[in-house]
């Protein structure tokens, strides 16, 4: 007799053990409704995506370890939470290193990031070590872009920088780029490219020596 109430016993406390499980459960979901992460506009994978939901309570301080996020914005509506990840401005993307440089010399490994975001960073980085950006590349690039169809760039010496053109042509950039520096190519790439047939490169690292190469 005392085993069989032993097992009766055990067989409640087991079902009463049970019913407050689920009633907690229960209780804890219409305290706090499922809610529904959506991401809007975003660069980012689907799998740095989860990380980011995973850490939403502490969003702010997990963010801050990712240099190449401008800023974030976190909206909620009832049960859904909107995320915009905003990241800095894109300046190239290197295969060897697989990294995407940002214009403030942030780099990332571009498994964060979607394939469709990728393929709009037209710029290509053939620099075995991803390309530093100096001040002078920086305020300079876009005329830089305006004058030549550059399709890759490479850091040389740590110190200057070649461009790789749309044709395969190379222009050899001095070190120094400035206002004399870009006066000069604006007033005459044209001549130069309608004067002579350089098919290879066009050496401009002697410009302020008063030399330049062609062939």
């Amino acid at each position: 007799m005392s085993f069989s109430y032993r097992k009766i016993i055990i067989f409640l406390l087991s079902i009463s053990t049970l019913i407050i499980f689920f009633y907690i459960i229960i209780i804890n979901l219409t305290k706090k409704p499922f809610e529904i992460i959506n991401f809007v506009n975003s660069n980012i994978n689907e799998d740095f995506e989860v990380e980011i939901t995973n850490n939403l309570d502490d969003i702010n301080d997990y963010l801050k370890e990712y240099l190449f996020i401008e800023n974030h914005l976190i909206k909620r509506k009832d049960n859904e939470i909107y995320i915009q990840i905003n990241l800095k401005k894109s300046f190239a993307l290197n295969n060897l290193t697989k990294e995407v440089i940002f214009y403030d010399n942030t780099t990332a490994p571009i498994n964060y990031f979607k394939t469709s975001y990728l393929d709009k960073i037209k710029l290509i980085d053939i620099s075995k070590n991803s390309i530093y950006i100096n001040h002078y590349l920086k305020e300079n690039f876009q005329i830089l872009s305006s004058l030549f169809d550059i399709d890759q760039i490479e850091y040389i010496d740590d110190r200057r920088y070649n461009l790789v053109l749309s044709d395969g042509k190379i222009v050899m950039l001095p070190k120094v780029i400035n206002s004399d520096f870009l006066n000069f190519i604006k007033n005459n790439i044209d001549i130069i490219e309608k004067s002579t047939n350089y098919e290879e490169f066009l050496d401009l690292r002697n410009f302020y020596n008063k030399t330049i190469r062609l062939k």
